[in-house]
């Protein structure tokens, strides 16, 4: 977030309490991370009023058949991101959840998380992949894939900087809900 931000964020950051949880083996970022989308998407206490004039470009008519751990995989996999990467992805979502109010659900995940991976995968890697490519391992036009981006930039007000301390939280979140779930299992 901005230097001058709070960095407490409420809406996925906090996600990790015992009633969200996810019962996951192992530690797989991807795999908590995905599980976490799926917790909160299936959440039926989220308020059904999205914006869907700021969200039109990443509603979906008809749900993906791919799981969202299964999406977020592969766009690792052909894209060989960093869990940095990764979990840039997850703060972005959030941050764009927290200034508009959006909910997330089957409807709209899959191209948020595509648009987000995207943007930190630009932000942070050397390696910069083509629009083609990002619209090809994510099922979506290459058209599409500019649109997408440049409305989660807008959605983002252009804000990618993340600040140690931000992401240091998140990665701990993710961690902690890990050990938690290994005590369990």
């Amino acid at each position: 977030m901005i230097e001058n931000e709070k960095t407490d964020s409420t809406s996925l950051s906090s996600c990790s309490s015992k009633e969200n949880k996810t019962k996951v083996k192992g530690s797989n970022t991807i795999k908590l991370i995905g599980e976490l989308l799926t917790d909160i998407c299936n959440d039926k206490k989220q308020n059904k009023k999205d914006k869907l004039v700021l969200i039109k470009y990443f509603f979906s008519k008809k749900v993906p058949n791919i799981s969202i751990s299964d999406y977020i995989q592969r766009l690792s996999r052909y894209i060989g991101d960093s869990e940095e990467t990764i979990i840039l992805t997850l703060i972005y979502i959030d941050r764009i959840c927290e200034l508009h109010k959006i909910n997330l659900n089957y409807n709209n995940i899959h191209k948020l998380i595509l648009a987000s991976f995207a943007t930190a995968n630009k932000y942070l890697e050397d390696i910069h992949y083509s629009m083609h490519f990002f619209s090809k391992v994510g099922g979506v036009s290459k058209k599409e894939m500019i649109n997408l981006e440049y409305e989660f930039l807008k959605l983002i007000d252009f804000n990618l900087f993340v600040n140690e301390e931000l992401y240091m939280k998140y990665k701990n979140n993710l961690e902690n809900l890990e050990n938690d779930d290994e005590d369990i299992i």
